[in-house]
């Protein structure tokens, strides 16, 4: 289950949801987001602030051939067609998984919704 207080998820999320991480150790965990961010208990975390649409796709390639990372939670992640099948091939090479965090703010405080 995700908790969520005033903007703050618990990520990584837990295995039995089925987007968590292939039970790699000290990896990292990048969250890519303008209003959600980590919580303080999460190890091996980086909150880096959305960048705009158009860099977007080339941060993502970026992180993931730096080979450093297992996870990538995007806020309301938006890419074209083209961009979206580059990054799921690399994300597919690389053993790294990409969650789309979806933000829904149109509803009491923030909601976020996921696979999950």
């Amino acid at each position: 289950m995700i908790e969520q207080v005033a903007n703050t998820l618990q990520l990584p999320l837990p295995p039995e949801s089925g987007v968590a991480s292939r039970g790699k150790t000290k990896v990292w965990r990048y969250l890519l987001a303008s209003s959600v961010t980590f919580s303080k208990e999460v190890e091996y975390g980086i909150r880096i602030q959305k960048p705009c649409d158009l860099k977007l796709g080339l941060w993502l390639q970026r992180l993931i051939v730096s080979r450093q990372c297992a996870t990538i939670y995007v806020e309301n992640l938006s890419l074209s067609k083209t961009e979206k099948h580059s990054i799921l091939q690399l994300c597919d090479g690389y053993d790294v998984e990409l969650v789309n965090l979806i933000v829904d703010s149109s509803s009491q405080g923030n909601v976020v919704i996921g696979p999950w």
